[in-house]
């Protein structure tokens, strides 16, 4: 069975954060997804790192064990290993491929440019500030929707939904800084109170109607 499916985005895949560097697929670019675990990639992403980038997945590379390098300009003598550096002497780490960086986190080894760590989801940029893609993050929209849908009609209905879908969001964006939306989350969670306060007043007004 093939590791692969090499095809053109789709508006199925569309949009979807690439597992190798993050950044959303773009429509008719060329990509591959994983056959085990579905994981989407930009082909390019794929070849560079030879497989999934998915962590635990069957078809990610396989860590490569690298012999010790010995430090540049230090000559082993006396029956020492090679790869032996004697105490203040680090060892040398081989270079990189052209186009590859080290996590600041984890320092795996990563495409550069990537805004989050595949490994780690860790922020990679110097100043520790996301600055890659951003989309809504779920439950944002919905929030929204639902909350002007109970303004309306069915205020003790949709209020309530308002507010979940605005909590949902949010802890999205708290976690996961590729999710934006904070706006329409709190948005939605101000329509879903203000659902819930008219549908007090009108149950007030009608009991009191009553006496």
């Amino acid at each position: 069975m093939e590791a692969v499916r090499n095809l053109k985005v789709n508006l199925k895949l569309e949009g979807k954060p690439c597992r190798a560097c993050q950044v959303p697929l773009k429509l008719a670019e060329d990509a591959s997804v994983c056959t085990s675990c579905e994981g989407e990639h930009h082909a390019h992403c794929w070849e560079s790192k030879g497989g999934c980038a998915t962590p635990g997945c069957v078809n990610a590379p396989l860590k490569r064990l690298d012999a010790p390098v010995a430090q540049p300009g230090y000559a082993p003598t006396g029956g020492m290993p090679a790869g032996y550096a004697p105490q203040g002497y680090a060892p040398a780490q081989a270079p990189l491929a052209a186009g590859m960086m080290h996590c600041p986190s984890c320092r795996n080894v990563i495409t550069m440019g990537s805004p989050l760590c595949p490994f780690c989801n860790a922020i990679t940029s110097p100043d520790g500030i996301y600055h890659g893609p951003k989309i809504n993050a779920p439950g944002a929209v919905q929030a929204l929707v639902f909350g002007l849908v109970g303004l309306v009609f069915c205020q003790i209905i949709f209020g309530p939904v308002a507010i979940s879908k605005a909590n949902q969001a949010k802890r999205e964006i708290a976690s996961n800084p590729m999710y934006g939306g904070e706006g329409l989350a709190t948005a939605g969670m101000v329509m879903g109170i203000i659902d819930l306060v008219v549908f007090a007043l009108y149950v007030m007004i009608r009991m009191g109607g009553r006496h």
